[in-house]
């Protein structure tokens, strides 16, 4: 997949370097040029330098091969003005980083839905945390408040039993099951042994009866 990401910044850079070694084929955009430099002696990819709202260089960076664009720079302006620029350019998805959520409607409204809020979602975490300590990882899946629940099967609970015997509610799904290297689509029968990662997808106001099945 070719991936165009503006913001040299610790986000873009990060995302950048791991859907990198993931095998995508990512192309960078920068407008500071000590950034842009010093990103393209340690990075194996393209590194374009110059401003990500301009059609020529997201032209230059060949947006019009782009699977993806997503504006991760540290200012929501610039991210929402590069995000509707690149849907001009027809691509199949954008993502935007956006601090201040009060952009969210605009950005859906004027069609782009892939949105994510930093502050929001770390708050999120740190509160799901706090309430719910067996859980490994509670986030959200922007756009329809659909939440990704992971927890640790444990020797004295849940460990033996069979996807089906589990209390779940039935709005919920076992979605994953990690066990050491290996994943797993879980059916019905599917037996959980001690020390898996059982990743179940369920709505919000689902979570507290989640923390309790494995609590």
């Amino acid at each position: 997949m070719r991936i165009l990401i503006s913001g040299g910044g610790d986000v873009g850079r990060i995302t950048a370097e791991q859907l990198a070694e993931s095998g995508h084929d990512v192309v960078l955009i920068e407008s500071e040029r000590s950034t842009c430099e010093r990103i393209a002696s340690e990075l194996d990819m393209m590194v374009v330098c110059g401003d990500a709202t301009r059609p020529e260089i997201l032209e230059k960076a060949g947006i019009e091969n782009a699977d993806l664009v997503m504006a991760l720079t540290g200012n929501d302006q610039v991210n929402l003005i590069t995000a509707l620029v690149a849907r001009t350019y027809n691509v199949k998805r954008v993502m935007v980083n956006l601090d201040d959520p009060a952009f969210n409607n605009v950005c859906q409204k004027l069609g782009v839905e892939e949105i994510v809020n930093p502050k929001i979602a770390t708050a999120k975490h740190l509160a799901d945390m706090a309430k719910k300590p067996h859980a490994l990882e509670v986030s959200t899946i922007v756009g329809g408040g659909i939440r990704v629940f992971t927890t640790l099967v444990r020797k004295d609970r849940h460990a033996g039993k069979r996807i089906e015997e589990l209390d779940l509610p039935r709005e919920s799904v076992a979605a994953v099951v990690r066990r050491e290297n290996e994943f797993f689509i879980p059916t019905p029968d599917f037996k959980l042994l001690d020390g898996d990662h059982l990743t179940i997808l369920a709505e919000e106001k689902l979570l507290d009866k989640l923390a309790e099945v494995f609590g």
